[in-house]
């Protein structure tokens, strides 16, 4: 397996570069040789076309001269380019006419092709030709002189090899081909060592991952590595993975208070019903009584806890309506009676418009999560007052118990954080995340031994 994904990364990151760097230099060769013709010709035009010119403007100064005798004089544009361009000169007959001193070759053989072609009337004035003679190719051009002029030369042929160019052009792209071949290995050799070296790491990286077991320790070391990117993921993963143990140890220790907090009132009311059954409890009235009241305290711990995974999960669909909160709190009480077995809860409202727009469940769970906990630390009395405040109404919930201290005070809505007298469960967590879903919130003011105010705040 992890073969495989070593290929394929590696596959990534070399196969698409090597590819581009051969096709590149495929191409550049193809083009450049399919592009010798045309380029060839386009030189040999131009050279053709100086020397026609040239011949044109010799012609054209004869005539203006007034002289009886013309002879073609061998001026730069006739040689070019190291006798490139070649003139052949014919009087009417097609026969040869020896113009040129001896610096410029005549290739008889060629006079008398060409003269055959003129006869043919194969060259035509002023049209670029291509013809093959021996082997070669040439192009070429022809001028025809006026009768006006009455001189002895009648046709001026201008031809350029176009053979030899193109032979030196080839081996010049096969010198330069070679050269890109040396340079696209050079180029693809130092691709192959980069993929690799960045291959390497993010396979270790894998494999170190692959081991990783939550809760059981962090595998990928804060090792350094020569690639910055690579060498930042790695120190994201040991994050990661240490981030993960962390929460696995916190939701471990969740569940296990969970447990507990679940088996304690399942023990009550076990044995409660067991002594019930057994005829050992004579006062039934009071052992129902604990057992509805114990059942009743188990009931609000799984809501919570399951509203709390809905809260993480973010599965919880709110259903907002008109609620009535004096009607709301006034209901409340009563039923939280049934828990409230040495202290007095007291209600009074301060305000008219008691009316707010909200979830009835995550309010339900606010209040009964707050005035539960208040119930179990107060000493005598439990007070609720509602208030005018802003942005609409504030809730107070009122304790005389001991108080919290300053250092668990900070922790009071953390999920089973444990201070000086125990923990406080899961409960004002729940409170809190609803009151932020509700978009209020929730301040907590105590003080030692005069007891504990919670403000609740829409």
């Amino acid at each position: 397996m992890g073969q495989r994904r070593t290929r394929k990364i590696f596959d990534k990151l070399f196969i698409p570069i090597a590819l581009i760097l051969i096709v590149f230099v495929i191409v550049s060769y193809a083009s450049n040789y399919l592009s010798i013709d045309r380029f060839v010709k386009s030189e040999a035009t131009e050279d053709i076309t100086e020397a026609f010119d040239d011949i044109k403007g010799q012609l054209n100064e004869f005539r203006r001269s007034g002289e009886t005798e013309f002879k073609l004089q061998v001026s730069s544009p006739l040689i070019n380019r190291g006798n490139d361009a070649k003139v052949y000169v014919y009087d009417e007959n097609y026969d040869d006419v020896a113009v040129f001193d001896n610096s410029v070759y005549i290739n008889r053989e060629m006079t008398s092709f060409l003269s055959d072609l003129l006869m043919n009337y194969e060259l035509e004035e002023n049209v670029l030709t291509t013809i093959n003679f021996n082997g070669r190719e040439y192009l070429a051009n022809t001028y025809i002189a006026s009768d006006s002029l009455q001189i002895e030369e009648k046709y001026f042929v201008v031809i350029q090899d176009l053979t030899e160019k193109k032979a030196f052009i080839r081996e010049s792209l096969r010198s330069v081909i070679v050269l890109q071949i040396l340079i696209l290995i050079a180029a693809v050799l130092v691709v192959y060592k980069m993929a690799r070296d960045l291959a390497k790491p993010i396979i270790n990286l894998a494999d170190e991952s692959k081991s990783y077991v939550v809760g059981k320790g962090v595998t990928i070391d804060s090792e350094n590595i020569d690639i910055d990117e690579v060498e930042t993921l790695r120190n994201n993963l040991y994050e990661m993975q240490q981030n993960i143990d962390k929460e696995s140890k916190r939701k471990n220790t969740v569940y296990e208070n969970v447990a507990h907090d679940l088996r304690t009132p399942l023990v009550s009311i076990l044995g409660y019903a067991d002594g019930l059954k057994s005829g050992i409890i004579k006062d039934k009235n009071k052992a129902c009584d604990i057992i509805i009241r114990t059942g009743n305290e188990l009931k609000e711990m799984i809501e919570n806890i399951l509203m709390l995974s809905r809260f993480d999960n973010d599965t919880y669909k709110s259903t907002y309506e008109n609620v009535d909160v004096y009607d709301f709190i006034t209901e409340q009480v009563e039923l939280m009676k049934v828990i409230d077995s040495e202290k007095k809860l007291s209600f009074k409202s301060e305000c008219d418009n008691t009316v707010i727009y909200t979830d009835r469940k995550l309010l339900t769970r606010i209040i009964q999560n707050i005035l539960s906990n208040a119930i179990k630390y107060a000493k005598t009395k439990v007070e609720i007052i509602l208030k005018k405040g802003e942005p609409v109404l504030n809730i107070v919930i009122a304790d005389d118990g001991e108080g919290i201290s300053d250092k668990d005070l900070n922790n009071i809505f953390t999920r089973y954080y444990k201070g000086d007298n125990g923990h406080f469960g899961i409960g004002l967590a729940v409170a809190k995340n609803a009151i932020s879903i509700l978009g209020g919130d929730i301040k907590v003011e105590s003080e030692k031994g005069k007891g504990t105010a919670f403000t609740i705040i829409f």
